[in-house]
């Protein structure tokens, strides 16, 4: 055999037999150490403090059936504004908190309060809230607004307004809003929308028109115009794939913008959302609107848990 054949073929031997054997399976059953299975976590005690995580309810309060609720702050978002320093360097001017709406809300209970967060242009998850006629919504003041004094213990609110829960709604929005003259998410307006799926149908949208202009959702061979400000539902066709279409657009000075054209199937327990709001005028955006169309899942609300001493 040619000698500078054979050498290769030694050297590839010899590694193969360095490489050492693979490891064993693992224990079917598993097994308590890190190596060899997963960790069993289940007969770790779990710290008091963290087992008293969720809201502080009385029995008469965690007795009553949920009502699941989101807030859904919608308008304009603040771009960054940015200047050159002396060293002619990029800077991004400061820009107050409330120039932003809130991020966290609250509604008062009978021994304090539940928090829910909320996503700008965005729908939250719902957040389960012991059910009254009638619910007390405040935000929480940001951490360098006027107002938050950071030595104070526990967040500072500001109410918004009372909520009023209609009889068998399993499922609101509050759709928050500010005035466009006004510079601050101080004083938002607020309207509360019943989205439960008892209420909504699968082929109904809700729409939250925000934007200061008209829009147009296709439904036959007329467009449906939904005008500034309205917020509620309509019905959409289906085809047969059990499908939406989401055709809309919306007003410009000279004529209509396609925002949307696509198709949306939502599940049984989702239902659609229709959001639009303000936005800079661009070539590429002459109505300065932006548009989101999704479908959100309407999860139902467990009961709580009892307290101890009920």
């Amino acid at each position: 055999m040619n000698p500078s054949l054979l050498l290769p073929f030694l050297l590839a031997a010899s590694l193969h037999a360095q490489q050492p054997p693979p490891p064993p399976p693992p224990d079917p059953g598993g097994s308590s150490g890190i190596s060899g299975g997963n960790i069993d976590l289940s007969k770790i005690p779990v710290p008091e403090a963290d087992r008293n995580t969720g809201p502080k309810l009385s029995a008469t309060e965690a007795r009553t059936k949920p009502v699941q609720i989101s807030v859904v702050p919608i308008g304009p978002v603040p771009p960054p504004i940015i200047y050159l320093d002396a060293s002619g360097m990029p800077r991004e001017k400061y820009r107050q908190p409330l120039e932003y709406p809130p991020a966290s809300y609250h509604i008062a209970t009978e021994h304090g309060t539940i928090r829910l967060t909320g996503a700008q242009n965005q729908v939250a998850t719902p957040t389960a809230i012991p059910r009254r006629t009638e619910l007390l919504l405040s935000y929480e003041i940001p951490a360098g607004e006027e107002g938050a004094d950071p030595a104070d213990k526990g967040p500072r609110l500001k109410t918004i307004g009372t909520i009023a829960v209609p009889p068998g709604a399993t499922h609101l929005v509050v759709a928050l809003w500010k005035d466009p003259s006004a510079g601050l998410w101080k004083s938002p307006q607020f309207k509360v929308i019943d989205v439960s799926p008892g209420t909504v149908k699968q082929h109904e949208a809700l729409i939250f028109n925000v934007s200061g202009r008209e829009l147009a959702i296709q439904r036959g061979d007329v467009p449906y115009r939904i005008r500034s400000g309205f917020m509620g539902k309509i019905a959409l066709p289906v085809n047969q794939r059990g499908e939406m279409p989401m055709l809309v657009s919306a007003a410009t000075d000279v004529g209509w913008q396609q925002l949307s054209h696509t198709v949306i199937g939502p599940d049984k327990d989702e239902r659609i959302f229709v959001i639009a709001w303000q936005a800079p005028n661009s070539p590429a955006q002459p109505s300065g609107v932006s548009l989101q169309a999704i479908a959100k899942r309407l999860p139902e609300a467990k009961p709580f848990a009892l307290p101890k001493d009920g």
